[in-house]
Formats: structure tokens, C-alpha cells, sequence
């Protein structure tokens, strides 16, 4: 739920009266600093999700149907790393149900821009 005009204009004028109108400009460039390095860091957990969702199908191309171990190259993406920079809990998850929870959490976040 969204805050009305009247919300905002209390909540500007808490923040006016706590700070001085001097700070406010100060404040609103540091909250959009923030908000770049929140994107950013969201554009870069993409980009490794999708490194590694790309090296773990191309490997199950690579291995016959026997039940051989896929081997990791050195470049490839952790999926454990990947979630726990993302705030999601890996303790006791399969590859596969961190794999989906980063998805979720991805598809979430892609939602609220």
C-alpha cells in the first residue's frame, strides 16, 4: 500500500524539522546514492544468477545420463554465495531449492520497479 499526499507531507515535514532544511538536499542525494548502489548490486546478483544457471544447464548437457559428477570450473557461480548475498537463508537447501528461492526473490524484486 502506497502512501497518500497526506502522508508525504507529514513525513517530509518530521523529516524538515528533525534534520533543517539545509540537511534535506544533503539527505534526498544520499537516499539516490543508495538507491544506485541497491540497483546495481541487484543488476549484479542478476547477471550472476544467470552465469550460473547457464554454466549448471550446459553441464547437464556436457555429462551423459550415467551418474557422473558434474565437475565445477574455477569461474563458475556458487549458488550458496549468490543467496546468501541475497539475504536468503542457505542453511540445510538443496542447490536446487536456493536455485528457485532466487528466482522467487528476483522475479519479486523485477516486480516492485
Amino acid at each position: 500500500m502506497m502512501p497518500g499526499p497526506m502522508e508525504i507531507g507529514i513525513i517530509v515535514l518530521i523529516i524538515v524539522l528533525l534534520f533543517g532544511a539545509a540537511k534535506v538536499p544533503q539527505l534526498a542525494r544520499s537516499f539516490g546514492q543508495a538507491m544506485g548502489e541497491f540497483k546495481k548490486a541487484r543488476r549484479e546478483a542478476e547477471l550472476d544468477y544467470k552465469k550460473f544457471e547457464k554454466s549448471v544447464t550446459s553441464s547437464e548437457e556436457e555429462i551423459p545420463r550415467a551418474k557422473a559428477k558434474a565437475k565445477t570450473k574455477t569461474g563458475d557461480v556458487n549458488i550458496k554465495e549468490v543467496a546468501a548475498y541475497m539475504g536468503i537463508d542457505t542453511e540445510g537447501k538443496s542447490e536446487e531449492e536456493l536455485k528457485e528461492e532466487v528466482q522467487a526473490k528476483l522475479d519479486s524484486s523485477s516486480k516492485s520497479d
